[in-house]
């Protein structure tokens, strides 16, 4: 059993390597990821263009989304800095101790020296001219203090010069770790100050959305939402299909019911599920603020922005029509053009876009149509 399954990770292994993804990577030059960028900015800006006082709420939370995932993915960022810096410090403070130890060593030595330079009344040297009769004997003794002189000098010095560098470096690290400390204080007191102001305006948004009083109006605004997003992947599609950035013929198909979860959790909304009327085109999982949200599978990043109803959302292009979604994040890590491997982490998760619960919405898209995502993830 265990040589079988060798096998087929070899298989699949194999099969990775020489994939028609893998050799599109190559060949995929920048300026198709700029292409990229400036077709998904450009849509971006238009699906943002809202109207009314419902839209002016939105585009408010759509600041404060941003700002908080901007600011989140900072603080990552120098938090990882924080941690290198002090291992960076404590490897230094390891590597002091046995210079520190051969220092100790080469004082006692040195002192001996001097005590017996004191005994023979400062003037080694002279001593023996005046003490032995042997020439030989007297070349001999001469050489064997120069040299040990000379020996213990040049480890003394060399102690001396590492003992200051060091010394400059742990300063420089302390130097660099207040500092970290310092912004990473400032950009958490801003992620707070701006954590509340996205609670007042989702109050706000709260508040607006009871005044649509009838379920005409609800139904109205949701379907708005969803056309936003059908037609963000219409626009994706075509841009991958006109600049052929890459793709895998079978990989993501191939592995159905076997991808990895995205991030942990209870399902609370069900693919197919209706909710005031409209039909649910993913899953919400429910989770804490801050987990990681990881890639199901290897692929290309094709969106990575806010979009009304889904808040930051992050879009992977697998090849052969596949795309996945990942929804409501607190922050976006992975950027348009980037590609990434099942696992990696593309984003934290959160409760943007107006979401009343913390959880990743995600969904799984073959050629514009919608498939339970559940099916393709991996029984647990």
């Amino acid at each position: 059993m265990l040589k079988k399954r060798l096998i087929l990770a070899l298989t699949a292994v194999l099969l990775l390597l020489t994939s028609p993804l893998f050799a599109a990577q190559e060949k995929a030059t920048e300026a198709e990821i700029v292409s990229l960028k400036k077709t998904i900015a450009k849509l971006s800006k238009n699906l943002g263009s809202l109207k009314g006082e419902h839209a002016s709420v939105q585009r408010e939370l759509r600041r404060t989304d941003q700002s908080i995932g901007e600011l989140t993915r900072e603080l990552r960022r120098l938090n990882q800095q924080l941690k290198d810096a002090e291992a960076q410090l404590r490897q230094l403070e390891q590597e002091k101790k046995p210079l520190l130890i051969s220092l100790r060593k080469q004082a006692v030595g040195l002192e001996k020296q001097l005590r017996q330079q004191y005994k023979t009344g400062h003037q080694p040297r002279l001593q023996l001219l005046l003490t032995q009769r042997d020439p030989e004997q007297v070349s001999r003794m001469l050489r064997y203090y120069d040299r040990i002189n000379k020996t213990l000098s040049q480890r003394l010095e060399a102690f001396r010069a590492g003992l200051v560098r060091l010394e400059q470096a742990e300063q420089a690290i302390r130097s660099a770790q207040q500092s970290i400390f310092d912004r990473r204080d400032l950009l958490k007191a801003r992620s707070d100050d701006l954590a509340s102001v996205r609670k007042e305006r989702q109050v706000a948004l709260s508040q607006l959305q009871k005044q649509l009083n009838t379920d005409s109006q609800k139904l109205k605004s949701m379907q708005a939402d969803q056309q936003r997003l059908e037609k963000l992947l219409t626009q994706i599609r075509q841009s991958i299909e006109k600049i052929a950035i890459g793709s895998d013929e079978k990989a993501f198909r191939d592995l159905k019911g076997r991808l990895p979860w995205p991030t942990k959790g209870k399902i609370s909304r069900r693919f197919g599920s209706t909710r005031d009327g409209i039909r649910y085109e993913g899953v919400l999982m429910a989770q804490k603020t801050g987990q990681p949200v990881t890639a199901v599978h290897h692929g290309r990043v094709v969106f990575s922005d806010w979009l009304r109803g889904y808040g930051l959302l992050i879009i992977v292009d697998h090849g052969a029509g596949y795309l996945s979604l990942y929804g409501h994040n607190e922050s976006l890590l992975s950027d348009v053009g980037e590609w990434v491997s099942a696992g990696d982490q593309l984003a934290t998760v959160g409760s943007s876009g107006g979401s009343d619960e913390s959880g990743l919405y995600f969904a799984v898209r073959y050629k514009g149509n919608s498939t339970d995502p559940l099916k393709w993830l991996a029984r647990r």
